[in-house]
């Protein structure tokens, strides 16, 4: 009996000695590098674009991060002002927006405005900006107000300056007084 208990001692002090032993030693600490940054963030800016020297489109915005990987910039309240032969056509305002850089096409979120050089006044949400097409367009209800009468409808298509625009499903109001 006494070579048993001398056994399990000697087992139990092996078994402390190994998981002091572990326990003390010391260990690499691998620290990872930073990933380069992919983004960059900009505060109150504005981006002149003009095709032959002459002004095609100003944007200003309180805010944006643009992603580099993902070719991308998410703008806060941007503001964006087209223009045709250098002559001005229609300022399209949004809560926020999405700006593809590759393709310069907008995904404007939340409320979106767009007055244009003739007094006209469309409101929607979430609009888009096709910059190849130079076409904006929304699939939800649309209120346009123009010449005296207010259009609604369920979604639209128009070029900038609103002058070829197609409303679904529209319904037209008449101002007496204009």
């Amino acid at each position: 009996m006494r070579g048993q208990k001398y056994k399990i001692i000697l087992f139990v002090c092996a078994a402390l000695l190994s998981a002091g032993a572990s326990s003390c030693k010391t260990e690499k600490t691998v620290v990872e590098e930073a990933p380069p940054m992919s983004e960059q963030a900009i505060e109150k800016f504005t981006v002149t674009e003009t095709e032959f020297g002459k002004l095609k489109m100003v944007l200003e915005s309180e805010s944006a991060v643009i992603n580099e990987e993902q070719k991308r910039a998410y703008l806060k309240l941007p503001r964006v002002k087209f223009y045709r032969d250098g002559n001005y056509v229609s300022t399209l305002v949004t809560e926020s927006a999405e700006i593809n850089l590759e393709t310069y096409d907008v995904s404007g979120k939340g409320k979106c405005t767009v007055d244009t050089a003739n007094n006209e006044h469309l409101q929607t949400t979430d609009l888009q900006y096709n910059a190849k097409k130079n076409m904006v367009y929304s699939k939800n209800d649309v209120k346009m107000t123009r010449n005296g009468e207010t259009v609604y409808g369920k979604s639209f298509e128009a070029d900038t300056k609103l002058e070829k625009i197609v409303i679904k499903k529209q319904r037209v109001v008449l101002d007496k007084n204009a």
